[in-house]
C-alpha cells in the first residue's frame, strides 16, 4: 500500500475505538445463533442490522425462511434512502456468517462474550463473530470518516454457513456481485487464497438378514463392505493422491464413519460407510460420486451377492448446488493488498490454503476473486473451549479497512 493509501486507512481506522470493536464482538457472542434453535439467526441479524443503521450505514434484513436471515450493508454508494446498494459491481464484498455450531459440552458459559487475558471467550468468538464484528466496524469507520469510495464496499452477514450455506447461495442468487471478496474465517491472519471443494458421500451395502445360528442363509453386508473398503484404500486412494492443484492443494478421500448390523446374533443385512471427499479443479461433486459408483459396479460384476450404491449425503432437491473449490491467483490485487498490510503490521505475512471449506468457494465459482482472512485459530473452531485473541480481531478490522481503501478507490474526505 502506498503512502496515500496508508494515510487514508489511518484516517478511517481512527474513527473506530478499539473498545468499541471488542464490545461489538462480545455482544455478538452473547446472542445465541447455533443450529438447533427454532430461529437461529433472527435475533443476531436484527441486532446487527440495528447497530449498522444506528451508525449511519445502509443496511437491510433479508429473510430466508425457517428463521434464517441475512444482513446486507454497504458504504460508498451515493443516493438517498437507507437500503444498501444493490446494483452493478461492488469493489469489495466482506462476507461473514452469523450461525454457529452447537454448545453441548462447552466449558463455562458458551455465550459469555467476556474478555479474559486479552482473549474473547465463547461460542462463535473465532468462528466467526470476531470477524463479523471487525467487518461491521470497518463499514462504520468508513462511514464516520467521510473518506469517499469510487466503488461501493458491501458487507454480507450470512446465515446457515455451518450446514447448507443458504445465506451466501441466496446472496449470489439475488444478483449481488463484487470484483473481490474477503471471507473472515479464522486463518490467524494468514492470507489463504485457495481451498478444496467438499462432498460428503455415503455407501450403503445391502445384504440379507438371517439368524446368527444359520449365517449361511444370509448375506453379511459387513463382510461385503470389507471389499469396498479394500477397493477404496488400495485402488482409489493411491489414484486420488496423485491429483494436486497448485492453488487448491491435494485431492483427498477420508473414510469417516461405518455402521452395520443390528446385534451379534443376526447376520448384518446392511452396512453404511460415510466418506469425506475433498475435490479440486478438474473434478466435480458429480465426477467424484461417479468414480466411486464405477468401483461398486465392478465389485458387483465379480460377486453376484454384492449390492451397493453411493449417494451424496445432502438432499440435492432441497439443497441444490455443490461446495466448490476456491482458487484465486496469488498475484490478485486482493491478495497483494492484504500481504502488504500484514507485512507492515506484523513484519511479514504467510500465504497459504484454507484447510476447511468455506463460502469462499461459492464466491469464487461466481467469478469473484476471493481470499479467506480472519482472526483466530481454526483449530479452536467448534471446540469445547472456543476463544479468539483480541489483537487478531483488531488487526483484522484494520486489514479489512486497508483492503477496502485499496480496492474500492478511496479518496480523501470531501
Amino acid at each position: 500500500m502506498g503512502a496515500l493509501g496508508r494515510s487514508l486507512a489511518g484516517e478511517v481506522r481512527a474513527c473506530a475505538d478499539e473498545g468499541e470493536i471488542v464490545a461489538l464482538a462480545g455482544k455478538l457472542v452473547s446472542i445465541p445463533s447455533y443450529h438447533g434453535l427454532p430461529k437461529p439467526e433472527e435475533e443476531i441479524a436484527s441486532f446487527l442490522h440495528g447497530f449498522l443503521r444506528k451508525n449511519g450505514v445502509k443496511s437491510c434484513l433479508v429473510p430466508l425462511g425457517e428463521g434464517h436471515w441475512n444482513v446486507l450493508a454497504s458504504v460508498g454508494d451515493e443516493g438517498g434512502g437507507t437500503e444498501p446498494w444493490n446494483g452493478g459491481e461492488a469493489g469489495l464484498l466482506l462476507n461473514g456468517h452469523l450461525d454457529t455450531v452447537g454448545v453441548d459440552g462447552m466449558e463455562g458459559d458458551p455465550f459469555s462474550g467476556a474478555v479474559v487475558n486479552d482473549t474473547l471467550l465463547g461460542r462463535g468468538s473465532v468462528d466467526m463473530k470476531g470477524a463479523v464484528a471487525a467487518m461491521a466496524m470497518a463499514l462504520v469507520a468508513l462511514r464516520r470518516s467521510g473518506v469517499r469510495l469510487s466503488k461501493p464496499l458491501l458487507f454480507s452477514a450470512v446465515a446457515d454457513e455451518e450446514w447448507w450455506s443458504t445465506g451466501t447461495r441466496a446472496l449470489l442468487e439475488s444478483g449481488v456481485r463484487a470484483r473481490y471478496a474477503l471471507v473472515g474465517e479464522p486463518t490467524q491472519l494468514e492470507v489463504h487464497h485457495g481451498h478444496r471443494g467438499l462432498e460428503w458421500l455415503e455407501i450403503r451395502v445391502q445384504g440379507r438378514y438371517a439368524h446368527g445360528g444359520a449365517p449361511e442363509r444370509g448375506i453379511n453386508a459387513i463382510v461385503k463392505m470389507n471389499a469396498v473398503v479394500t477397493a477404496l484404500t488400495e485402488r482409489l486412494l493411491p489414484e486420488i493422491a496423485k491429483r494436486v492443484h497448485p492453488i487448491a492443494g491435494p485431492a483427498t478421500l477420508n473414510l469417516g464413519r461405518i455402521e452395520g448390523g443390528l446385534q451379534p446374533s443376526t447376520v448384518a443385512g446392511s452396512c453404511l460407510l460415510q466418506l469425506d471427499r475433498r475435490w479440486i479443479p478438474g473434478e466435480s461433486a458429480r465426477s467424484v460420486t461417479a468414480e466411486i459408483a464405477a468401483l461398486l459396479e465392478e465389485l458387483a460384476r465379480k460377486d453376484p451377492d454384492f449390492s451397493a450404491r453411493v449417494v451424496p449425503m445432502r438432499d440435492r432437491k432441497a439443497h441444490p448446488g455443490d461446495n466448490p473449490p476456491l482458487c484465486t491467483d496469488p498475484s490478485s490485487p486482493l491478495v497483494q493488498s492484504l500481504a502488504s498490510f500484514m507485512a507492515e503490521r506484523r513484519g511479514g505475512f504467510r500465504l497459504g490454503r484454507f484447510p476447511a471449506w468455506s463460502d469462499g468457494g461459492l464466491l469464487s465459482e461466481a467469478g469473484i476473486e476471493t481470499v479467506v482472512f480472519g482472526p483466530g485459530d481454526l483449530a479452536l473452531a467448534h471446540s469445547m473451549n472456543e476463544v479468539c485473541p483480541v489483537a487478531d480481531i483488531l488487526d483484522a478490522c484494520d486489514g479489512y479497512i486497508a483492503a477496502a481503501v485499496a480496492l474500492c478507490g478511496a479518496q480523501g474526505a470531501a
